[in-house]
């Protein structure tokens, strides 16, 4: 079936194939989750969300995803990907609805946590890529989903600006339509990727299996590696805002734009660049290569002090961080069991929605602590450890390093 990925078809066409509405599940879900991040605080405030329970209810999101990214991997593993992801488009949908209509707080964190829980499905959609692709192919099958993953952060908070100010509702009602929408197509043209027969391996206790892959050669040090690049990504997403009001100047456009550079970047690096240099160079080179750009672009960034260093730092980071993490996603796939996709990639899941949780936190604490840039850097010295760890060969070669 890899010619999903080789021979799709171009333009709107291919939406409506299996590669095309799984890419576009991924992006409604991050959509979402982009439309939240401008509008959840003034729209938590006329509820009479406090400052405490407006950052609970953006957290919950995470905190959802962590816990439910490596059941809904292993439900994919045992009764197939097909109902995990139209399960998923239809709690998003319902999630979004209850948001824009809530008629209190509680309702809202109903809503926050019923699309953490629909949002985790990320890990069953990977695995269904990963069924569909071959191992030359899975690298690029991975890159949309990222690609999906930056344009969602890109389209999201456009969405939410855009719209709000028509009616505060309006974003949530458009993103309750457009996940009903992908909803009707994935029912009638999504085809079940699962090969009959090979779920039984599905069966093992999940919480057994997590800590059985984060302790296994093969895939402990992708998921750690995962897991401390996403601290130091995602803890530069979290200051970045302030640190472009200290240090440049800028209002919220100016920061708008700056996460657009970086994410069309992006998504342009992991729709296409990345396949294309790991069918040449392989996934390991190109893997170093990405965690080595993205650390040397989060330092760089920390002391950047004019916007002639910012925006070229900021083309090397996004990069580097567009070859890194489907790079990371691939790797685990091709190691992981035919029987056990979903499971495997929903541990890696759960470690990014992990790191979502906590990077926000601690990068705020070393922004008034320690210094504007010094998340930025700090978290340069995480992907420098990141690729320090890519370079041995238990990560490399877990085998031969026994």
């Amino acid at each position: 079936m890899s010619g999903a990925v080789r021979r799709g078809r171009g333009g709107l066409a291919f939406f409506g194939t299996p590669l095309g509405i799984v890419f576009s599940t991924v992006l409604i879900d991050l959509i979402g989750f982009g439309i939240v991040i401008p509008l959840v605080p003034l729209y938590a405030e006329e509820f009479g969300a406090s400052v405490m329970e407006i950052g609970l209810l953006t957290g919950v999101y995470a905190l959802m995803q962590i816990i439910f990214a490596p059941v809904w991997g292993r439900v994919s593993d045992r009764v197939g990907r097909r109902p995990v992801i139209l399960g998923s488009l239809l709690g998003s949908s319902v999630a979004w609805l209850l948001f824009g209509f809530a008629p209190a707080l509680w309702v809202l964190f109903l809503a926050r946590i019923l699309d953490g829980i629909s949002g985790a499905s990320y890990a069953a959609a990977q695995a269904y890529v990963a069924d569909i692709t071959t191992d030359e192919d899975r690298v690029r099958g991975m890159g949309l989903i990222g690609a999906a993953f930056g344009l969602g952060f890109i389209i999201g908070p456009a969405i939410g600006g855009l719209f709000a100010v028509i009616d505060p509702r309006a974003p949530f009602i458009l993103a309750a339509a457009a996940a009903l929408a992908n909803f009707a197509i994935a029912w009638k043209r999504l085809p079940e990727s699962r090969v009959q027969g090979t779920r039984e391996g599905a069966r093992q206790a999940r919480w057994t299996a997590l800590v059985r892959a984060i302790g296994s050669r093969d895939f402990g040090p992708l998921i750690g590696i995962a897991f401390i690049g996403g601290l130091g990504f995602v803890g530069m997403e979290s200051v970045f805002s302030l640190f472009g009001n200290r240090r440049f100047g800028f209002g919220l456009t100016e920061t708008a734009l700056v996460f657009v550079f970086i994410g069309v970047f992006a998504a342009i690096v992991q729709g296409g660049v990345v396949y294309r240099l790991t069918a040449r160079m392989g996934e390991w080179p190109v893997l170093r290569a990405g965690l080595w750009l993205t650390a040397a672009s989060l330092v760089l960034l920390g002391f950047a002090t004019t916007l002639w260093v910012l925006f070229p730092v900021l083309a090397v980071l996004a990069l580097g961080s567009g070859l890194t993490f489907p790079t990371i996603s691939a790797l685990v796939s091709q190691r992981a069991p035919a029987d056990d996709q979903g499971g495997i990639l929903g541990v890696l899941a759960s470690a990014g929605g992990l790191a979502r949780l906590i990077a926000p936190i601690a990068a705020t604490a070393l922004f008034q602590l320690v210094g504007v840039g010094s998340p930025l850097i700090i978290g340069g010295l995480l992907f420098v450890a990141c690729a320090v760890l890519a370079t041995t060969p238990l990560a490399r070669n877990p085998v031969a390093a026994e």
